[in-house]
């Protein structure tokens, strides 16, 4: 992409914020997904059929997105779940293609046939985001219970590149996977794609058999993880901020991920962005069930204006906004509710998290 279609991107976002008009969401198509991920926020077996008689029809999903377009959406992200196990997928997606989204989809690849993608090159999304969980059949096999789900998903990804498809490589680190951090930025590079870091992993919002918090690092770890992968990245590429980024997950759905605010939300959730879970209700983002609204009942356009008023009754936490270390903190009322149940309690978890990146940039600045 561009930097000129970039910077007029995030104009369209700017002005939407000013105005509060909804402009970007995520559509979650789906909880279910054919891997079983360790430290998966939401996530039901392929099979659930409870889970699938709950879902959207395809009707109500086309239904839901015309009403949102008229509304001013315009950047869509399609996730889950894994999006590719609807059976529907493809008249939803050429659907909302014809009516003007510009679409991202998220996806885990393990489903992409060559078939797919030659279909999906008719009509290309503006990026497809793989999730690569590691970089061997090992390591897949620890953290999704899949060892040939890496062959899968490294053939899609050569596969969508090779069809001239914009293919994003993303990451989750936890125990299993951890020390594949150089191979991880080494795959990316081969391939030219940017590569992101999910850090943050969320205690889950629903699931069945995952253990995010039995799986995800511990303050400490996760630090060094961090250090270590900016580092090994400004090695073999100095121009690392370009195609890397460390990722709070929650944060990178919304395009415009940080603005000045005096409410509790530091993002673009309940401003210029919402999410629609896979059951239909609207929230702010994909960590959160609460607060929400039923848009197939009111309507998107009324259900964004009650998500709107409802955000702004969410309280803030002073706490954390007047921390030492707030600066160095991905705090936010989602994380702070997963973590502890209260939009606005501290979390011990980002404050030491936040504590070791603050010391750190306090000891490199005075080495300058």
């Amino acid at each position: 992409m561009s930097k000129k279609w970039d910077e007029l991107i995030q104009q369209f976002l700017k002005v939407s914020l000013k105005k509060k008009e909804v402009i970007v969401s995520n559509f979650e198509l789906t909880a279910r997904c054919n891997l079983q991920c360790k430290m998966c926020y939401v996530c039901r077996p392929a099979n659930d059929k409870l889970a699938k008689d709950k879902e959207l029809t395809t009707a109500q999903w086309i239904r839901l997105a015309e009403e949102a377009r008229d509304a001013g959406l315009l950047f869509l992200t399609l996730t889950g779940g894994e999006v590719f196990l609807r059976e529907d997928f493809r008249i939803i997606y050429e659907k909302l293609t014809k009516l003007g989204f510009i679409i991202k989809i998220y996806t885990n690849g393990t489903l992409m046939t060559p078939d797919i993608i030659n279909w999906l090159a008719t009509m290309p999304p503006k990026e497809v985001s793989i999730t690569l969980y590691g970089t061997s059949r090992e390591t897949y096999q620890k953290v999704t219970g899949n060892a040939e789900g890496f062959d899968k998903a490294v053939q899609a990804i050569d596969t969508l590149r090779a069809k001239g498809i914009q293919t994003e490589i993303k990451t989750t680190v936890i125990h299993a996977n951890m020390h594949e951090y150089k191979q991880l930025i080494d795959f990316a590079e081969q391939r030219e794609s940017r590569l992101g870091v999910v850090n943050y992993v969320s205690p889950r919002r629903e699931g069945c058999h995952s253990d995010p918090l039995g799986n995800r690092l511990s303050p400490q770890e996760l630090f060094q993880y961090e250090r270590k992968i900016t580092e090994y990245h400004q090695q073999v590429n100095a121009e690392a901020d370009e195609i890397f980024s460390i990722i709070s997950r929650g944060d990178e759905d919304h395009p415009l991920s940080k603005v000045d605010s005096t409410d509790a939300f530091k993002c673009s959730a309940g401003k210029c962005g919402v999410w629609v879970t896979w059951e239909g209700h609207l929230t702010t983002c994909g960590l959160l069930e609460t607060p929400e609204s039923n848009p197939a009942e009111k309507g998107f356009l009324a259900a964004w204006e009650e998500i709107k008023h409802k955000c702004t009754l969410i309280p803030v936490s002073k706490e954390c906004r007047e921390c030492q270390y707030q600066a160095y903190c991905d705090y936010c009322p989602a994380k702070l509710y997963r973590e502890t149940g209260h939009y606005d309690q501290p979390a011990p978890y980002l404050c030491e998290l936040a504590r070791l990146r603050t010391e750190c940039a306090v000891q490199l600045g005075n080495n300058l």
